[in-house]
């Protein structure tokens, strides 16, 4: 049976017994299907299937061949646990390979792949996104009041911005993956930008929202605008009970501190002086982007400092209306924030 024909297959039991026999059907479950093959850089391939995968098969070196004479060193399973990831010996740029897998599906498949000069992948929370499992997010609470000045958001499906100080953070830990798929150098990323989903806008004016580095660590904490527990981030600190503010909620700054070097890091600044974005926030239900040389900068800083990666801080700019944005605790994954990163794929032994 083809794979484009593949059904569930249903077995026919015979029971028989002194007066009659009876038929009982048992549907046996699909295996996985090999849905798509991607190279990430000269060695590192991603498998993507169509359900999840059996840890001691999806690991076999065995199951695995990339010809022409390319070595499949290792595989590991991801988290996610329907994608293999197989690093291997150096592909040729541009050059046709062919990938075969026997005995993690049911069938023996083939697909082909061609590695190019660069390549875009994304770093988020889902099925979807590269590399997940490397995001967090969370509001910091404004209470007109004073109020909840020691409540963290972290758990909350939204992000939000307001015009009484209202802000949120985003960081993606993107060290790892790099590492994995052999691209260490940061002049190797050539453009970098961040999407987050706009959810509600709260009046028919267009907001403008503006982000900043942040040059403190913070923990994003897990609870749902209660209070904080040690750690988490909250109006007051960076990481509750730990680690203040410098300037209350996360205000100080210094002119010429603009998180570029690692000495702008964990002292008596919060964010940086300097704008890396802004971005005018219109109509809600859609994606909007921060982009350009400054966020592709924080990328490169980030993958060579990944102690200070500590992400992007969001706020209005003069804004009249609270800007709300989906979390990466949002249901649904495709209103997840999501970092894009293309670069080149050469590997640094390569060069």
């Amino acid at each position: 049976m083809s794979n484009r024909q593949r059904l569930p297959i249903t077995v026919f039991i015979l029971l028989a017994s002194c007066a009659f026999g009876r038929a009982i059907s048992v549907t046996l479950a699909d295996t996985p299907r090999l849905t798509s093959a991607t190279p990430l850089s000269q060695t590192a391939v991603q498998l993507r299937f169509d359900q999840t995968l059996d840890p001691s098969s999806a690991e076999n070196l065995s199951n695995y061949r990339i010809e022409p004479e390319i070595e499949v060193e290792w595989a590991t399973l991801d988290s996610r646990m329907d994608i293999v990831h197989l690093y291997t010996s150096p592909l040729e740029i541009n050059k046709r390979y062919t990938v075969k897998v026997e005995g993690v599906v049911d069938a023996k498949e083939e697909v082909f792949i061609t590695l190019p000069e660069t390549m875009e992948i994304t770093f988020g929370e889902g099925q979807e996104v590269t590399f997940s499992g490397v995001t967090r997010d969370t509001t910091l609470i404004v209470h007109p009041q004073k109020k909840e000045r020691n409540y963290n958001a972290g758990g909350e499906e939204f992000l939000l911005c307001t015009p009484i100080g209202g802000i949120f953070f985003v960081a993606f830990d993107i060290m790892e993956a790099f590492e994995e798929i052999g691209i260490t150098r940061e002049s190797r990323i050539l453009d970098a930008s961040i999407s987050l989903y706009a959810e509600s806008v709260g009046d028919d004016s267009s907001q403008q929202v503006i982000i900043r580095r942040v040059l403190l660590p913070w923990h994003e904490g897990a609870q749902k605008s209660q209070p904080a527990k040690e750690n988490e981030l909250t109006y007051n600190s960076a990481m509750h009970q730990n680690f203040p503010w410098n300037k209350p909620p996360a205000q100080a700054m210094l002119e010429g501190v603009n998180g570029e070097h690692p000495s702008d890091y964990n002292g008596s600044e919060d964010v940086a002086y300097r704008i890396d974005g802004l971005t005018e926030i219109g109509a809600a239900g859609t994606r909007y982007i921060w982009q350009g040389n400054l966020v592709t900068d924080a990328a490169r800083f980030w993958l060579a400092n990944p102690d200070y990666s500590y992400g992007y801080l969001f706020a209005l700019r003069d804004g009249t209306a609270s800007v709300r944005f989906s979390s990466k605790e949002h249901p649904d994954e495709t209103r997840r924030p999501v970092l894009t990163i293309r670069y080149r794929t050469q590997v640094e032994n390569s060069d």
